[in-house]
């Protein structure tokens, strides 16, 4: 859960930065900076990255029919929320400063070498993002062992459908066999309708029919 609503804000930061580069004076400045790195990174890094990590947390019951422990994927999920924050938000002062992105030295020999935000130069930001780089890549140890150990030692799930979903794949048996249905299904809604009228739950998966009252 968490990941899915981590990847909602993150993916979002790079579109509304790149307002910014719309308006012909800032584009002018921050063109071929690091400022439009943090901008697309932010796109395809965190963005992408959060979403993979929701739909292996999501799909690995039915996959595997078992689960994966929630306690290891919080200590997975908040270093590297922390931590990718970490790596990408000061590209934008890096860009702000106006640090380019083609030079070795991104022109901190040149006429921005003095020029600092929150008390650290442009350059001087390179530290701390890559610190926090090689710091992420270790927080991505719990999420392996936590994959690999709950694939023999995970909890077992008791239903074919553990998240309450209502899309077609949760219908099949867990984990599903060669060619996934063992029989014909009927679909009788969309994937995504939640309180169906005359349904007695919340949510009512497509092949589940409702009386009409």
């Amino acid at each position: 859960m968490q990941d899915a609503l981590a990847f909602m804000p993150m993916f979002d930061i790079g579109p509304l930065t790149n307002i910014a580069l719309a308006l012909a004076p800032a584009n002018v400045y921050q063109h071929d900076t690091y400022y439009l790195i943090a901008h697309f990174h932010y796109l395809v890094a965190p963005g992408t990255i959060f979403a993979l990590f929701a739909a292996t947390y999501y799909w690995f019951p039915k996959a595997t029919g078992r689960m994966m422990n929630e306690f290891w994927g919080k200590i997975h999920f908040w270093p590297t929320l922390i931590l990718m924050n970490v790596i990408f938000f000061p590209m934008f002062l890096q860009g702000m400063l106006g640090m380019h992105r083609r030079w070795y030295d991104g022109g901190q020999g040149h006429s921005v070498a003095g020029e600092k935000a929150w008390g650290v130069s442009g350059f001087g930001w390179n530290v701390p993002i890559s610190t926090a780089a090689w710091l992420m890549g270790l927080a991505q140890i719990p999420f392996i062992v936590n994959f690999l150990w709950s694939l023999k030692h995970g909890r077992k799930v008791t239903s074919d459908n553990p998240w309450d979903a209502t899309t077609l794949e949760w219908a099949t048996p867990t984990p599903p066999p060669h060619g996934n249905f063992t029989e014909p299904i009927n679909v009788y809604r969309g994937p995504y309708d939640y309180s169906v009228r005359g349904a007695e739950r919340d949510f009512c998966p497509q092949t589940e029919a409702v009386a009409a009252h």
